[in-house]
């Protein structure tokens, strides 16, 4: 009976512990920064033309102009917050254009004279593919459904217990898998100037508690749509970035360790004191040298600051504490932009 009242009591005080706010700080951390181009445009080019993207057999075709939005964005952004001097020929722009011919030459077109429409001459172009790929998988998890206590009226804890009941609910995973290949063609000489083909993975899954847990369903989840959105503007903004000055937005989200220090850290991250997070983060990391979580934090706190360097040592350490996607994601983001950062 004294094993029963333990179970009862243990499980009281985690429940409690949940409530009064036992839990780690989490903070949504997100900045900007800009790059400067690794590459470059090739010489004499001022005009590019993207083409709709090509999608493999499990994509959505949505994506192809959706593709062609993005690049056309950066570009944009580019030219018009940095200074890059090219200017943009959409492929769709230039179908409408040929439509209009094609109306005209057959004695259709409501412009006068019947003057054919023309197109810019494009230097170079950008060509590309998407492939998505998504699996659900579902499972099961057991948690707990009820506790129900018992005794009989005898003296002390003799005379009483607890019951407690669990049961079986689903759970489902969403792998997805997003492939993006983007190459700039040089038109001059029909030549391949520069090109990135990256493979970005997001897995989601549904909680459920293993107190008082419940079922959730697949749309629970983060919607497919908006993921795909994001991976495939990553790989383009990926690209771009080695043609010309671009910007990088980063959203991530900290979670502290147990150390006090670290929790006081990441409730600085949320207010945006990063320089004052860092200094806890870094006093984390001397009481523990294995807080990965803390790791991971400061590295946050550098990459926000401008400090590339740091901010890859942190992330180094992290992803040597814990095999973890969030770290890893962070850790190339500084591999590949790190030495580029603008001070």
């Amino acid at each position: 009976m004294m094993r029963q009242l333990g179970r009862v009591v243990g499980l009281g005080l985690f429940v409690g512990c949940l409530a009064v706010g036992c839990a780690p700080e989490r903070a949504v951390v997100g900045y900007s920064y800009v790059v400067n181009a690794s590459h470059g445009l090739p010489p004499g080019v001022k005009t590019l033309i993207i083409h709709p993207a090509q999608v493999g057999p499990t994509t959505d075709p949505k994506w192809s102009d959706m593709c062609v939005t993005v690049m056309q964005s950066l570009v944009n952004e580019s030219r018009n917050e940095f200074g890059t001097d090219v200017t943009v020929s959409d492929r769709r722009d230039a179908k409408v254009t040929f439509d209009e011919a094609d109306l005209a030459a057959a004695g259709m077109s409501t412009k006068k004279g019947g003057a054919p429409g023309q197109v810019l001459a494009a230097e170079a172009a950008v060509l590309s593919n998407i492939n998505v790929k998504v699996t659900v998988d579902r499972t099961s998890q057991r948690t707990l459904s009820g506790l129900a206590l018992w005794g009989g009226g005898g003296h002390g804890y003799g005379h009483g217990g607890a019951d407690i009941q669990t049961e079986e609910v689903e759970v489902v995973s969403r792998n997805m898998t997003v492939q993006t290949d983007f190459k700039l063609i040089d038109t001059s000489n029909s030549k391949v100037w520069e090109q990135k083909s990256s493979t970005y993975t997001s897995t989601d899954r549904t909680k459920a508690s293993p107190i008082f847990g419940s079922s959730q369903g697949e749309g629970s989840l983060t919607p497919q749509d908006r993921i795909i959105a994001t991976l495939v503007e990553r790989g383009a903004r990926e690209f771009v970035s080695r043609l010309m000055p671009c910007r990088i937005d980063v959203e991530v989200e900290v979670e502290s360790s147990g150390n006090s220090n670290c929790r006081e850290g990441v409730k600085l991250l949320r207010a945006e004191a990063f320089e004052a997070a860092l200094a806890r983060f870094e006093s984390a990391l001397h009481d523990d040298p294995n807080d990965h979580r803390a790791a991971f934090a400061a590295g946050v706190a550098c990459e926000a600051l401008g400090r590339a360097s740091g901010a890859l040592t942190f992330y180094q350490r992290a992803c040597a504490g814990q095999d973890n996607a969030a770290y890893r994601d962070a850790r190339d983001r500084m591999k590949t932009y790190g030495e580029r950062m603008r001070k």
